[in-house]
């Protein structure tokens, strides 16, 4: 679900966090193994994240933590309970959602860092719907659930990238990439027509049957195993 732009990869508001390396499996690998580390057939150790204060990034509301927080719980919940995820402290998080500015030229992106060795997730997430384009920025603008849409299904994303998920071009995945064309506007509003209320978001996940699939075979549910 990227959609980027060259012409500046600044990220306000993520100047404290170390430089990041690129795009890679190096966090997915670290948290396949924190996942995996278990005794069939209970869960692993929760995965613990940190959501940043987005507080002066344009366009950030402290709602949007919500959005965050309910894209850990839809990929815990779609894993079978081999997934599981807790709220920590920055120093002690393996992921770390970013609230980025627009101008970053960035909408979404995981990359990793080492910090004193150990390899972190950043999700990058621009917490303004602009960059999507002005159909996009008109229908958000009079339609608050859609804009929530838009930031909750790219948390999904992004957080498929850092538990091991790549890129697909299968239009009706979470994990499917803006690079291969596609209606960018009825890929968000199909998921926004599902919401009668915010509160809706907690019953639907985003993900299709193939994003599922990949999801079990990382993480093979216990009736599974």
């Amino acid at each position: 679900m990227l959609v980027r732009s060259m012409r500046n990869r600044r990220r306000r508001g993520a100047g404290h966090l170390p430089a990041a390396m690129g795009a890679c499996m190096l966090g997915a690998t670290a948290l396949a193994s924190q996942a995996a580390a278990q005794d069939d057939p209970g869960p692993g150790e929760p995965i613990p994240y940190f959501i940043d204060n987005g507080a002066g990034i344009p366009g950030y509301q402290p709602s949007d933590d919500e959005l965050a927080r309910a894209a850990f719980d839809a990929w815990a919940r779609e894993s079978g309970g081999r997934l599981r995820f807790a709220e920590a402290a920055a120093e002690d998080a393996l992921i770390h959602v970013v609230w980025i500015d627009p101008g970053s030229g960035v909408y979404g992106e995981m990359r990793t860092v080492l910090i004193d060795g150990r390899p972190v997730a950043l999700l990058y997430v621009t917490p303004s719907v602009d960059l999507q384009g002005p159909a996009i920025a008109r229908l958000a603008a009079g339609d608050p659930l859609l804009r929530d849409t838009i930031i909750y299904l790219t948390c999904v994303h992004e957080l498929g990238h850092a538990i091991g998920l790549p890129h697909t071009a299968d239009f009706e995945d979470i994990m499917y990439s803006f690079v291969y064309g596609g209606d960018i506007v009825r890929y968000f509003m199909r998921y926004r027509e599902r919401l009668a209320s915010r509160a809706d978001i907690a019953n639907h996940s985003g993900l299709s049957p193939g994003d599922r699939a990949v999801l079990h075979g990382l993480y093979p549910p216990p009736d599974r195993r």
